[in-house]
C-alpha cells in the first residue's frame, strides 16, 4: 500500500507568518497563561530559588530574551490554536508521561537532554519540529543528534509537521506515524514524542498512536492525554488522516468568488493554508476569484480585503464562534451516501471508534509505507 502523497514544506517561519493577525484579530496582547506541569515536586521550588539568585546584568539580559521569546511564542500559540496556553523556553525541557511507555514533551535544548531522557528509559527521541521553529529558539539540533548517536540504546528520529497548521498535521500524519510505528517495533523501551512546546503536534502524534495502534478508542485516548498534559491536540486532523488511509485521499476543486467594489487587494487565509498565510486572489471582469483543490473536509477561511479581514455573506459562513469571529467555509464531499461517505461521516463523528478490519488496515498501512518522503 502506497502512501499518501505528502505535501511541501513550508519554508517560512510560523512565527514570522503569525506576526500579521490572523482572522480579524486586533493587536494580540495576551497575558492569560496556565502553569507548566512540573515533573516532580520539587521543580517548582527549584525554579523560585533560580530566579531569586543574583545574576550578572549580562545573565539577565539572555534571560530577558529567552523570556520575551517565550511570549511571541506563546501569544503565536494561543492565536493559532484556539486555546490558551504557554510556553517557556527558558525554564528547559519539561514533559509528561501519557503511559508508562509514551512520554509528549517540550523540546530538548541541550545534548545533556539526551542523558536526562536516557536515565527515565527513553529509547526513541521523536522530534517534530522544522528548522524554523530550532532557529527561533537557538536550539542547535545538529550537536544533539550527533551526541545521542553515540549510544546505542537511544535513537534521535525527525520527521518534520509545520507548525500551527492543522492541515499539514492532517497530510503528515500517515507517513509520520508510519515511521514513529517503526521505530518503537524496533527499539522497544520509552518513546519521548516532542515538538517545540509539547502542546500541538507532539500530543496529537502520541494520540494518534494511542488510536491507530494501541488500541484506544479516540475520545478516550484524548481523556487520558488531558489528565496528564496540558495541550490543544487538532482532533478534526486526526479524524481527517485516518479516513484519508481508510477510504483513500480524494479531492475537488473549490472556487471562491467574491465581487470587486474598487478594491485594491483580496486575499483568502485559512483553507488548506492555515491563518498564518495568505493567498491572493485573481480580478476578472469584476469578479475577484481563486480555484483551489481541496481534500475531503470542511475548511474554514476568510478574506482579507485591502488588508482587513471579513466574511463573504454570500458564500456559506458560521459564527460568530467562541473567540467572536465569523468565517466563511467549503465543505467538500465526495458521495456522502456511498461506503466511503459513511466512513467518513462515522469516523469524523464527535466520539468515533474503529472497527477491528480498520484497525488492521492502519496498521497493515504503517508496516508498508515508504518512508522515502520523511
Amino acid at each position: 500500500m502506497n502512501c499518501l502523497q505528502n505535501l511541501p514544506r513550508s519554508s517560512v517561519s510560523p512565527l514570522l507568518s503569525f506576526g500579521v493577525n490572523q482572522r480579524d484579530h486586533s493587536s494580540s496582547s495576551l497575558k492569560m497563561l496556565v502553569p507548566i506541569k512540573a515533573n516532580d515536586p520539587g521543580k517548582s521550588r527549584l525554579i523560585l530559588q533560580a530566579v531569586s539568585d543574583s545574576k550578572s546584568s549580562t545573565e539577565m539580559s539572555g534571560v530577558s530574551k529567552k523570556e520575551e521569546k517565550s511570549d511571541e511564542y506563546s501569544q503565536d500559540m494561543t492565536q493559532a490554536m484556539g486555546a490558551v496556553l504557554t510556553y517557556r523556553h527558558e525554564l528547559g525541557m519539561n514533559y509528561n508521561f501519557i503511559r508508562p511507555d509514551l512520554i509528549v514533551g517540550s523540546c530538548l535544548q541541550t545534548p545533556e537532554d539526551v542523558d536526562k531522557l536516557r536515565k527515565i528509559g527513553v529509547k526513541t527521541i521523536f522530534c517534530l519540529q522544522q528548522d524554523p521553529d530550532l532557529e527561533y529558539f537557538g536550539v542547535d539540533i545538529k550537536s544533539i543528534q550527533a551526541y545521542a548517536k553515540q549510544f546505542d540504546d537511544i535513537e534521535h528520529i525527525r520527521c518534520e509537521i509545520r507548525d500551527f497548521d492543522a492541515f499539514d498535521l492532517r497530510m503528515r500524519l500517515p507517513v509520520v506515524m508510519s515511521v514513529l510505528y517503526k521505530a518503537v517495533k524496533r527499539n522497544g523501551g520509552v518513546t519521548y514524542v516532542h515538538c517545540t512546546a509539547g502542546m500541538g503536534r507532539a500530543p496529537a502524534v502520541a494520540l494518534t498512536y494511542m488510536y491507530w495502534v494501541q488500541g484506544y478508542k479516540l475520545m478516550e485516548a484524548h481523556k487520558l492525554l488531558m489528565s496528564k498534559r496540558s495541550c490543544f491536540p487538532k482532533l478534526d486532523a486526526i479524524k481527517n488522516a485516518t479516513v484519508d488511509i481508510l477510504t483513500g485521499l480524494k479531492k475537488k476543486v473549490v472556487t471562491l468568488k467574491l465581487k470587486d467594489k474598487g478594491f485594491s487587494t483580496v486575499e483568502i487565509s485559512g483553507l488548506d493554508i492555515g491563518w498564518g498565510q495568505r493567498i491572493p486572489l485573481t480580478l476578472d471582469k469584476g469578479i475577484w476569484s481563486l480555484k483551489r483543490e481541496l481534500p475531503e473536509g470542511q475548511f474554514e477561511y476568510k478574506y482579507i480585503i485591502d488588508g482587513e479581514w471579513t466574511h463573504n455573506e454570500l458564500e456559506p459562513f458560521i459564527g460568530p464562534n467562541k473567540d467572536g469571529h465569523t468565517n466563511n467555509y467549503a465543505k467538500v464531499v465526495d458521495d456522502p451516501t456511498s461506503v466511503d461517505g459513511a466512513t467518513r461521516e462515522r469516523l469524523t463523528s464527535e466520539d468515533p471508534e474503529l472497527l477491528e478490519d480498520e484497525r488492521l488496515k492502519l496498521i497493515q498501512f504503517l508496516e508498508t509505507c515508504s518512508e522515502a518522503e520523511v
